[in-house]
């Protein structure tokens, strides 16, 4: 780690008794920093306050979050910013205290460079054996409790592939293990619906605002089984092209067209 704050404090740690620690009961963001910039800020301050909003905690002002995650990131010049809000220590069990305080936590990482170099000739995915439960109280909201991926990463350890594609308790696509999924049918765009289960992620949303044609749906392993291309996505990563899709081989250059034009609009900004 590069560097973490607590409430505006420089330190690496807090109080034992938070809700974060003991419950979940919290979110988080991650982002990509580029050139002392946070890539994408406004949709990842949105992303923050919009979750403290569902969960019923009380969140810094936009202002205040772009003001402080525009300082910490100017002194890197490629990094990963993490933003934690948790609700503070205090309540009964799973009451919270009445004053229902946050705390906020930034921390710097170190990004991961294997991603550039993945994405020049893409990486293989394969069928994940387990598969994450419904959650439609929570689904799309990246809320601290991330037990399931936790396990998806394990089982990811011991295979060979360099990630893996998730299904529901329906058999519906979800996502990867860390990152959403768009697959190429037909010469359509789709990506799955997110209504019950994973994470709406930053990347996600900025490809369906740059391609409003990109159908959501509920998919199948049998119909992504079929795509001409896939990619998966988050924040860091960007677009991560699929070159080997459970053993089948996949054209990069559609995911790679997509990768440039959405690098070149962000550029652009």
């Amino acid at each position: 780690m590069k560097f973490c704050c607590v409430n505006g404090i420089q330190q690496n740690h807090m109080d034992i008794e938070s809700r974060g620690l003991a419950y979940g009961d919290g979110l988080f963001t991650t982002a990509k920093i580029i050139n002392g910039n946070v890539q994408y800020l406004a949709q990842h301050i949105d992303r923050l306050v919009l979750g403290c909003k569902k969960l019923g905690i009380t969140s810094p002002s936009s202002s205040q979050l772009s003001k402080q995650l525009a300082i910490t990131a100017k002194s890197y010049a490629l990094a990963v910013l993490k933003v934690i809000i948790s609700a503070k220590a205090g309540g009964r069990g799973y009451g919270r205290s009445p004053c229902n305080s946050h705390d906020l936590i930034i921390m710097v990482h170190d990004y991961p460079k294997q991603y550039d170099e993945q994405v020049l000739n893409g990486i293989s995915l394969g069928l994940s054996e387990q598969k994450i439960g419904l959650n439609p109280m929570l689904a799309g909201y990246k809320h601290l409790n991330r037990l399931e991926q936790v396990l998806l990463r394990n089982e990811l350890s011991i295979r060979t592939e360099d990630d893996l594609l998730v299904s529901n308790l329906n058999n519906d696509v979800i996502s990867a293990t860390s990152a959403n999924v768009f697959i190429s049918l037909d010469k359509k765009l789709y990506t799955p619906d997110l209504t019950l289960s994973g994470i709406n992620g930053i990347m996600r949303q900025v490809i369906l605002k740059h391609y409003p044609s990109a159908m959501v749906k509920a998919l199948s392993v049998n119909e992504i089984s079929q795509a001409q291309s896939m990619f998966i996505c988050n924040s860091v990563m960007g677009v991560m092209p699929i070159a080997n899709f459970n053993g089948r081989l996949l054209s990069i250059d559609l995911p790679l067209a997509i990768r440039d034009e959405i690098n070149d609009k962000t550029i652009a900004k």
